[in-house]
């Protein structure tokens, strides 16, 4: 049997793409209603009561499947024992016990999965700090400060490193902002 499996995480794809790319392939669409880390509850049954000896899973990314290198070693262990193919859609990749893959190749697709991670990671900590109110980004300058720097400069009694100690704001800054 064909099974499709979808996660919430919308790096390459958006939920409804990863839909529409999976039904090519299967009618069974396993989707997983959280993108964390946590327990997938749904992968979980799946892996364990679902798939069997013949199947193939379809995913579109490996970072839908696995969180980490470790994990994903893990999930493509039991696949094989298990004698179940995982294809990974938008790589074009079939993972089996049968098929043998250029080391290149498969540098270049762990690469991809741990860039993935990487990104989705960043992501969701950004998102997760903004829901706390955390402000995200540089700190913004005291345009007080510009503005005083911008003033002594003018008034030529004092020197760039006077300026920079009185105010805070650095030679170039302060340069950038004369001409404005």
């Amino acid at each position: 049997m064909n099974y499709g499996y979808i996660r919430p995480i919308e790096l390459h794809d958006t939920i409804a793409e990863q839909h529409s790319k999976l039904s090519k392939f299967s009618l069974t669409i396993i989707e997983e209603s959280h993108a964390q880390t946590e327990i997938r509850k749904e992968l979980n049954t799946l892996f364990y009561s679902k798939l069997q000896s013949g199947d193939v899973l379809y995913i579109t990314d490996l970072c839908i499947l696995a969180d980490t290198s470790y994990q994903l070693e893990g999930l493509i262990a039991i696949a094989q024992e298990m004698n179940v193919e995982i294809y990974i859609i938008n790589a074009e990749v079939t993972i089996s016990q049968n098929k043998h893959m250029n080391f290149n190749k498969f540098l270049n697709l762990l690469n991809q999965f741990q860039s993935d991670m990487i990104k989705f990671r960043t992501k969701s900590g950004i998102a997760k700090a903004k829901t706390e109110g955390k402000t995200i980004g540089r700190p913004k300058r005291n345009d007080i400060n510009l503005k005083n720097a911008i003033d002594m400069y003018h008034s030529k009694k004092y020197t760039l490193e006077e300026i920079k100690e009185a105010t805070n704001i650095s030679r170039a800054t302060l340069y950038r902002h004369l001409n404005k």
